[in-house]
């Protein structure tokens, strides 16, 4: 017996050893890969405090004169760039929430209505994503010129307002919720715009959370598109006309202290929009973990 107990007290200590061990390597990838994700973002905000000489001189340490002409510069570069920063928040906030409706709604009638062709075109649509963006804007830019809407804010909202990723991702989530639910209400008197406005969107909270970030972002980093469709400076999103900053006194060479501190500033509502869902989308992602 004292020798069975000798032996389980040396297994369980290896055991616990084992396991620290194990957590201590886990711990140690995840605090190393954070820090090489954080470092680029540090060294932005960094960089943003340095004038343009100095970013010039000294790229990647700390600042040795710290200051908020960079910052200031913003707002004199071309008559202030907050014009475009507020049509940049404007496309991503219209964008996004007209994309929510849009796929929400279609994410609806795929998932919980049966009508002829309805796998055929899911399936249609899957493909889509398939196909590279670039591919697209050649055959997007001659029917926005046929349509006379080129330069103007709608050639920047209306190629975003149903991405298939979106259609994807809530009819998958809406499968989920049993159709018992839907005929209770039907049951009750509810029409199928009351079934998908007072059941439907409530119940998919987590996943329109999760969508909406992703639809934010993906609008508001965007620069291929936006750099061809619209040419007047007022109408030009801020991730355009950011890399065009050039040093006033020169002309030509990049104002790249300037740049980092616009760089900066345009993180400030990518964090606003995550705060503002992180509930509805870690609760998705945990839903999402634990589904059966």
């Amino acid at each position: 017996m004292t020798h069975l107990s000798r032996s389980s007290s040396r297994s369980s200590r290896s055991y616990v050893a084992h396991r620290r061990t194990a957590q201590f390597l886990v711990y140690s990838v995840v605090i190393a890969a954070s820090l090489l994700a954080l470092y680029p973002m540090g060294l932005m905000a960094l960089n943003s405090f340095k004038s343009d000489n100095e970013m010039v001189i000294n790229p990647g340490g700390w600042p040795i004169n710290w200051t908020l002409k960079s910052y200031g510069n913003i707002f004199k570069y071309h008559g202030g760039m907050w014009v475009n920063f507020l049509v940049s928040v404007g496309v991503s906030l219209s964008s996004t929430l007209i994309a929510v409706l849009f796929c929400a709604m279609a994410g609806f009638a795929f998932s919980k209505y049966r009508f002829k062709g309805s796998g055929a075109i899911f399936a249609m649509l899957l493909a889509t994503m398939m196909v590279p963006r670039e591919i697209t804007i050649p055959g997007r830019y001659l029917l926005f010129a046929k349509l006379m809407w080129l330069d103007k804010l709608q050639a920047l909202i209306l190629p975003t307002i149903t991405p298939v990723i979106g259609l994807f991702l809530i009819r998958q989530y809406m499968d989920a919720i049993p159709d018992a639910l839907l005929e209770a209400a039907r049951i009750d008197g509810a029409g199928h715009f009351q079934v998908f406005w007072r059941i439907m969107v409530p119940t998919s909270a987590p996943v329109l959370g999760a969508f909406s970030i992703l639809q934010f972002m993906g609008v508001w980093n965007q620069y291929l598109w936006p750099a061809i469709a619209v040419r007047s400076r007022n109408l030009q999103p801020l991730m355009v006309v950011l890399p065009m900053i050039v040093d006033p006194e020169i002309g030509f060479i990049p104002a790249w202290g300037t740049i980092m501190a616009g760089c900066t500033l345009s993180v400030i509502p990518i964090l606003i929009v995550f705060v503002a869902f992180q509930d509805t989308f870690l609760s998705s992602v945990v839903i999402g973990a634990v589904k059966e």
